[in-house]
């Protein structure tokens, strides 16, 4: 009796030692893929500890994953070592009376009988600039506006030009720089003042004087911007126009995406700016179901997601993604 106890002691002392040194490997592995540095023992041990309980919650993701129980995958991102305190830090939408927007701004209703493609991915245009990081300021309103005007030009002039979301940052009063704002209200600065280049005015992750030099932007003609309400005023706009900006609930499970169609755990409240350039279908075998989704282009940087980009399960305003959508029309 005594010998299967020390048997099972000796037994599970092994494995617990296997597992903290395939953790130490891992999370080293994991600091010089991002270059992390804590500074001190006691902050490296903190972010040890948020990191191993993300690890262990990507996990159990995964293996549902390989069960073909969920559709999408999560990995051990450069946000693993994030408090959710400091997630819902990065959310950059104005959180004041401005909340409900858009009420100034024409909608853009369409029929539903508008026959679109089945899929559309406007990426195949070359008119869809790299994907781009707004590192630690609160700017995807900036990046969701600029990246919607950017393919937008580029369409009509063949010509792409990666303009300032710097500009933005720093001289759009109607917004609040690094602290939120909303890409509609972008748009009408940009309509009314034009965009310098990024090579001009370049990005530094903070507010600073506006430097904005009107002899060097350039200007747009624009006939309107609107919002789309509904999903399937967002595909029509998407299949006939080009990319649209939306906002979306940046959740923890989104957050730790890293490839498939995303359907996780998010609320309906947008509180982040991405925009969508494309969309499709893809059938499940397991369910036999035709899953829609969306092409979503993020402003975290090309190691997050699918290259920077994520696909997002469609027509069930996942995340909130139908909330506040919004586009431009160039003329003609």
């Amino acid at each position: 009796m005594h010998l299967e106890k020390f048997v099972l002691f000796l037994s599970t002392f092994i494995v617990c030692t296997l597992s903290s040194q395939f953790l130490d490997q891992e999370w080293k592995a994991w600091k010089s893929k991002y270059e992390k540095n804590y500074g001190n023992f006691r902050n490296e041990m903190f972010r040890r500890k948020v990191w191993e309980e993300t690890w262990n919650k990507v996990q159990k993701h995964n293996e549902l994953a390989d069960q073909g129980l969920s559709r999408y995958r999560m990995g051990m991102n450069k946000f693993a070592d994030m408090t959710p305190e400091e997630r819902s830090s990065r959310k950059c939408f104005i959180a004041n009376t401005q909340s409900t927007p858009q009420s100034n701004v024409p909608v853009q209703p369409y029929s539903k009988s508008h026959d679109i493609p089945e899929s559309v991915d406007w990426r195949e245009s070359k008119c869809v600039a790299p994907v781009k990081n707004q590192g630690l300021c609160g700017s995807c309103w900036a990046f969701a506006a600029v990246g919607v005007f950017e393919t937008h030009h580029c369409l009509k002039t063949k010509e792409l030009i990666e303009f300032s979301e710097q500009q933005l940052v720093d001289c759009d009063g109607r917004n609040d720089g690094c602290c939120g704002g909303f890409p509609h209200a972008a748009m009408a600065y940009i309509s009314h003042h034009g965009m310098m280049s990024a090579k001009d005015y370049e990005y530094s992750e903070k507010k600073s004087n506006c430097l904005f030099v009107p002899d060097n932007a350039v200007y747009f003609n624009l006939t309107k911007y609107y919002t789309l309400p509904e999903e399937h005023n967002m595909a029509i706009s998407v299949a006939t126009s080009g990319p649209i900006a939306v906002g979306i609930d940046a959740s923890e499970d989104l957050m730790q995406y890293c490839g498939g169609i995303f359907e996780g755990d998010c609320t309906t409240r947008p509180n982040h700016a991405v925009i969508i350039v494309g969309y499709g279908t893809e059938h499940d075998a397991k369910t036999d179901e035709d899953i829609d989704y969306w092409i979503v282009r993020n402003s975290w940087g090309k190691d997050w997601g699918e290259d920077g980009y994520v696909k997002m399960r469609r027509n069930v305003n996942l995340c909130g993604i139908e909330t506040v959508a919004s586009s431009v029309d160039f003329a003609r």
